[in-house]
């Protein structure tokens, strides 16, 4: 029978499963949504298979965009697992963090290196100079992310010998 995990390696151990579950989570949410967008850029359309391939690298980075609002929380509130109970204050700086990287990456992209460009059905959120819809993304899947985590219950582990 193992002994169950404590102390700091039991805390590392979980941090990182809280981690890679946040990852794991967010990517493919961030996929569907990155998908669902995608009328709403300048991007010529290649069919439902190819949006989808070219969306992944995205979503990917989506995802990591996730775990820096989850180590943001952890440096604000010194608590490893603020994420899975926020409370008003972790959804706030969820929000805020979350807003502030999609401005800045949608900024970045539009105005610096042109990675892309908004198509006509794209709503601009006046005095930033961005779209509403990406920075919607980044302010309403971290929480859901989150609390879709918070309910997974950890896989039973068979007993005995494997």
């Amino acid at each position: 029978m193992r002994r169950p995990v404590t102390g700091a390696s039991g805390l590392a151990s979980s941090g990182l499963r809280l981690q890679i579950a946040l990852f794991l989570v967010a990517v493919p949410l961030h996929l569907v949504w990155e998908v669902a967008q995608m009328p709403a850029y300048a991007f010529p359309r290649r069919g439902i298979l190819a949006d989808v391939v070219g969306c992944f690298v995205p979503s990917l980075g989506d995802g990591l965009m996730t775990l820096l609002i989850f180590w943001t929380g952890w440096l604000v509130f010194r608590e490893l697992r603020w994420i899975v109970a926020p409370g008003r204050r972790g959804y706030v700086l969820m929000a805020v963090v979350g807003a502030v990287l999609a401005v800045a990456v949608e900024w970045n992209a539009l105005y610096r290196t042109g990675a892309w460009a908004y198509g006509s059905s794209m709503p601009v959120v006046p005095g930033l100079g961005v779209g509403l819809v990406p920075l919607l993304q980044m302010v309403v899947l971290p929480p859901v992310t989150a609390r879709i985590v918070a309910a997974m219950k950890p896989a039973a582990r068979p007993r005995g010998r494997l």
